[in-house]
């Protein structure tokens, strides 16, 4: 491939890149707190997950038979949850994009049921 063909090619695909990257919507404190509570389909992992966000902060996890609990909270324009046993007890805070009726955060995307 000759370096004119080479260079076409990358900014095609840059500009299908930056045209994606553009697509999302990052999500207010606002925006996010009218999403929760509710409950929601979830893929982590590769995981198909349902989590019910509830008004008090709890969150409740089901894969198949297993099931987990915790917290969910909005801090500074990012969601916040934390999961006794799947997590550790850890908290993960991260910034939320909309895209093609998805939500995403770090490591999971999920919408509403």
């Amino acid at each position: 491939m000759t370096l004119v063909r080479m260079f076409a090619v990358f900014m095609v695909l840059g500009s299908l890149a930056a045209g994606q990257a553009s697509a999302e919507e990052k999500l207010s404190t606002r925006a996010i707190k009218q999403l929760f509570p509710g409950q929601f389909h979830a893929v982590v992992k590769g995981y198909k997950v349902i989590f019910t966000a509830k008004r008090d902060g709890s969150l409740i996890g089901k894969y198949n038979s297993a099931r987990d609990t915790g917290r969910w909270s909005v801090s500074r324009g990012r969601l916040c949850i934390m999961l006794k046993d799947w997590m550790d007890g850890k908290t993960s805070c991260s910034t939320v994009v909309q895209n093609q009726g998805w939500y995403k955060a770090k490591k999971v995307k999920f919408r509403k049921l």
